[in-house]
């Protein structure tokens, strides 16, 4: 008995410590950031062109999230956050605190993918103004 509760604490700890890795493999992690990218361009381009006149930001996001089932998981998975400047939109994947993907929906790469270990606070530091002219 005593064997079976320290290999069910054992499952539970591994199961813990694999959900805090959360895109540190760099393979998935590009991954993640080519669907976020599409993501965040949809977004910008909706916000800025479409008819989408009297919606917030986050209205936005979810009806651009509503088409996509990769969409859909990025906004279960992972705290978005957004900012807007003019009609540009930047977004951010974060993970509780830390950014994971920082992306401005005007240019066609991500701006930044943060490795784990190596995660700032989820906070916008780019100038849309610069990238987006």
């Amino acid at each position: 008995m005593r064997l079976l509760l320290i290999i069910s604490i054992l499952l539970t700890i591994n199961a813990c410590a694999a959900e805090n890795q959360t895109l540190c493999d760099t393979e998935e992690r590009y991954e993640v950031a080519s669907h976020f990218s599409d993501f965040v361009q949809k977004v910008n381009f909706k916000y800025a062109l479409d008819n989408s006149e009297g919606l917030s930001t986050d209205e936005v996001i979810k009806q651009v999230a509503s088409t996509d089932q990769s969409y859909q998981a990025i906004l279960r998975n992972f705290d978005v956050n957004s900012h807007t400047e003019d009609d540009n939109v930047v977004m951010l994947m974060c993970e509780g605190d830390s950014l994971i993907i920082e992306d401005a929906g005007c240019t066609a790469k991500v701006e930044r993918i943060l490795a784990c270990g190596q995660r700032p606070a989820c906070a916008v530091s780019l100038n849309l103004k610069s990238l987006c002219e």
